[in-house]
């Protein structure tokens, strides 16, 4: 028929990406309410009403980028589930519009939301995502983020790098170096109370004490000023305190470059880069597992009935993949492999399901 690679290409397509992102913009309305709730119970004289309603407002693309998949698929069950509950789906097949037909308009949908869903975690999510957390680190102290009582550690080269307190990435306090020689014993031992990075790689030092060790003695230095050159730069800070599933890819492979640098273990990141990669593709696949559904036993079902499929499907694909992601961590599977194998399951079955349906 002629009329669908026009017409009704784009009608069922506009009503699944209109339906998906109604049902994103609800589930993500929820999230946040019941996220600034539980952000009022620390509202303080340093963390006001105000700034605890920014910081929830800028986790909000975050939140629907890890919603998409799940919200794709109770909208496009929804859409479709109308459509079919008010004989519009009959009407196409009676003109001698296939199944593969109607998949192919969903398939068109699904490579839309597909590429919102990349443009948000890849350029809107990590920025908003940072200032949340420069919000939340101001109101704590000043500090960026703490992985511990004592700062953070991140490794350059021989060297093992200390930092107490971070105000922003180019401004560290209490700073401690300690490097090692070719046999990996301590040689120097390098602290200052303030550290500035200035261009290349460059930090310039402030009120600074250098211990060196020899078999036979300790020397002890001090200095008003000196300069420390590596390959730690702001970009590798911004990265080390942020949870990986907040950044850009650009920024996991920055950061996987550094870590294989220092042979350092980069699994964890490896496996945020292939997750960032596949949600895209989770997002397709949600719609096309749809069709099945909609032509097959929620044909004549009410709305709620296909809420609760819906739901239900998408736990269980939160489940696999959390499952499979934490059993590739554990089991050292290849992270494109545990980030891939769940995707790739729900859309063997999407794929198989439709073929069947007549």
């Amino acid at each position: 028929m002629r009329l669908l690679p026009g017409i009704l290409d784009r009608y069922i397509a506009r009503a699944v990406i209109g339906g998906s992102l109604v049902v994103l913009i609800v589930f993500v309305s929820l999230e946040l309410v019941f996220s600034f709730v539980e952000e009022s119970g620390d509202i303080s004289d340093d963390y006001s009403a105000l700034q605890a309603l920014v910081y929830v407002a800028l986790s909000a693309p975050q939140r629907a980028y890890e919603a998409f998949p799940v919200a794709t698929l109770i909208g496009s069950l929804m859409t479709l589930g109308g459509m079919a509950a008010r004989s519009e789906l009959v009407v196409m097949r009676a003109a001698g519009v296939s199944v593969l037909g109607i998949g192919r308009a969903v398939g068109l949908a699904g490579l839309v939301l597909a590429l919102l869903a990349a443009l948000l975690g890849e350029l809107v999510a990590p920025p908003a995502e940072r200032m949340a957390s420069d919000i939340l680190a101001q109101a704590r102290g000043g500090d960026v983020a703490m992985l511990s009582d004592e700062g953070f550690w991140v490794r350059d080269g021989r060297r093992f790098v200390q930092v107490g307190r971070a105000a922003s990435a180019t401004q560290l306090q209490n700073l401690r170096i300690y490097e090692f020689d070719a046999e990996h014993r301590l040689s120097t031992v390098t602290s200052a109370a303030r550290a500035r990075y200035r261009e290349a790689g460059e930090w310039a030092l402030r009120d600074v004490r250098i211990e060196s060790f020899s078999e036979r003695q300790v020397r002890s230095e001090r200095e008003r000023e000196a300069v420390w050159s590596g390959s730690l730069t702001p970009d590798i800070l911004d990265v080390v305190v942020v949870d990986p599933t907040t950044l850009a890819m650009r920024e996991l492979l920055t950061y996987i470059a550094y870590l294989d640098a220092n042979e350092l273990e980069s699994e964890q990141y490896r496996l945020a880069f292939w997750l960032k990669l596949v949600t895209p593709i989770a997002t397709l696949t949600m719609l096309l597992l749809t069709i099945p559904l909609v032509f097959g036993s929620l044909r004549s079902v009410g709305a709620g009935q296909r809420i609760f499929v819906g739901i239900m499907l998408g736990i269980a694909f939160y489940l696999a993949n959390r499952l499979l992601n934490h059993m590739g961590l554990v089991y050292g599977l290849p992270p494109s492999l545990s980030a891939l194998l769940p995707t790739l399951l729900f859309l063997a079955v999407a794929l198989v399901a439709t073929a069947r349906v007549r």
